[in-house]
This record gives C-alpha cells, sequence and structure tokens, in this order.
C-alpha cells in the first residue's frame, strides 16, 4: 500500500496574480516509484485568452517550460513531502502549485491522464461557424437555382467604396446576394446588419436604382420575431431587400420566375 502513496497538485495561472484569480492549466503527480513526477499541461492556451482576455504567446510557453524543468530537477530521483510543500510554498507570479492532494496510485501515467480530465482538461473547440455566404450558396444548391445566378462584377460607388457579393440575378433591377450571420445577441446582430443597409441606400441611390442588395440572415431563427420585424423593416426603409435562410422559398419563386422572363 506504501508504494502505491502519491500526491498531486493542480498547476494554476493568473495574467493577474496579485488579484487573486487563477485557473487550472495543468497537473503534477508525485509517484513513490520512477519517473517519480510526472507533469502534463494543456495542449491549448485557449482556456487562458478566454480568462484573461489576452493571447499569453512564447512567454507561457516559457513559464510552463521553466516550472516542468524545475520539477523534473528537484524530483527525477525521488521526493519526500515536506520537500514537495516546501516546493509549492516557494512558488510566486504567474504560476503556482495547488496544495497537495493525496492518491493511491495504480498506474501513474493513466491516473495522470484521468486527473488532468477530471479537473483540467482541453476547451474543446467550437467548430468552425461556416460562413453566411458559405450556408447561402448551400442553401440555393439545394433549391436548385445556384445555375440561374451570376457571379457579379464588384460594384465601385462614390468615395472609393466598392460592394461585392458571391451571387446576382436580374429582376428588374441587379440584385446582390450577400449573407449575413445574425448569430448573437440583438444589439451585437444589429451592429453586423447595420452596415449592410447603408451600402444597400447607396447602391440604390447611386446606381439610380439599377442595382439593389439583397440580404439573406442565417441563424434568424435564435432572435424573437419581433426583432427579426424591426430588421426587415429597417431593410427596407434603406432600399435593402431582406430574407432569412429558414424561409428562403419567396427569394427562390423570384429567382426563378425572372430568370425565365430575361433568358
Amino acid at each position: 500500500m506504501k508504494d502505491r502513496q502519491g500526491y498531486f497538485s493542480i498547476i494554476q495561472y493568473s495574467e493577474h496574480p496579485e488579484r487573486a484569480e487563477y485557473i487550472n492549466i495543468g497537473v503534477v503527480l508525485f509517484a513513490m516509484e520512477a519517473p517519480y513526477v510526472l507533469c502534463k499541461f494543456g495542449e491549448r492556451p485557449k482556456r487562458i485568452k478566454s480568462a484573461f482576455n489576452v493571447n499569453p504567446g512564447v512567454h507561457f510557453d516559457l513559464l510552463q517550460n521553466s516550472l516542468k524543468s524545475r520539477l523534473q530537477s528537484e524530483f527525477r530521483e525521488g521526493w519526500k513531502r515536506e520537500s514537495i510543500d516546501r516546493f509549492i510554498s516557494q512558488r510566486s507570479g504567474k504560476i503556482r502549485l495547488f496544495p497537495l492532494r493525496s492518491m493511491l496510485i495504480n498506474d501513474a501515467r493513466a491516473d495522470l491522464d484521468s486527473i488532468f480530465s477530471d479537473l483540467v482538461g482541453e476547451m474543446p473547440s467550437k467548430p468552425r461557424k461556416q460562413r453566411a455566404n458559405v450556408k447561402l450558396a448551400s442553401k440555393l444548391k439545394e433549391y436548385g437555382v445556384d445555375g440561374l445566378l451570376e457571379k457579379p462584377s464588384p460594384v465601385l460607388l462614390a468615395g472609393g467604396i466598392k460592394i461585392e457579393a458571391p451571387f446576382g440575378y436580374q429582376n428588374g433591377a441587379f440584385n446582390l446576394l450577400q449573407g449575413l450571420s445574425l448569430g448573437d445577441e440583438p444589439d451585437k446582430a444589429l451592429s453586423k446588419a447595420s452596415p449592410h443597409m447603408i451600402e444597400g441606400n447607396l447602391l440604390f441611390s447611386q446606381t439610380l436604382q439599377e442595382k439593389r442588395l439583397v440580404v439573406i440572415a442565417d441563424d434568424a431563427e435564435m432572435h424573437d420575431e419581433s426583432f427579426i420585424a424591426l430588421l426587415s423593416s429597417q431593410m427596407e426603409q434603406h432600399k435593402v431587400r431582406f430574407y432569412t435562410m429558414a424561409d428562403l422559398q419567396p427569394l427562390v419563386s423570384d429567382i426563378r420566375m425572372n430568370y425565365a422572363l430575361h433568358h
């Protein structure tokens, strides 16, 4: 039983130690048998960026490597509980070790992985959100109208403003289709949508109504109907036609009808 006695400590990091705000970034395990000390850190510093709104960079890697080297230097030949406690008490700065916790060790490396998973873990990578225009392209293909659309040339407006869109079609005015992601709180979603309103108004007026912006919003279902109605109203006031990807049928019908009329 004595040979199975071990200890572990959580490795913590703070960008601002004076505030005593720390997050778990790794685990060190002390075993009675070689290799005596095992250390594991998170593979990605994403947790730090999320907690402290900073990019840890090379400095963070140096701090981790320094601690790992010190642990190996101090304890790779063995250890005593008192020596570990003293080592922990002497840590200061951005990286610290939490007081030791006792445990029985069956398989040191497997136990380390288990503790790490339970107490530190990796922040799961969020799948990269599909860009709104990529999703729009997929939707248009799904409806079978992708072949009825044109690839518009960039439109240059006064003041050096350039408006680009991945798709276009004629229905009296030439419509430039752009995707828009609304996957945020209403105020942030409105901030994303507002530039399209300005662009649409300029496009409509400066081309003498020959060109018009069409915005197709993704993630509209995440918002109240009242917000979507308000957004749609504002778009129309700025001469922008507005649809959602969840309800593309009106746009699809217009594309098909006008393709037949103009070809």
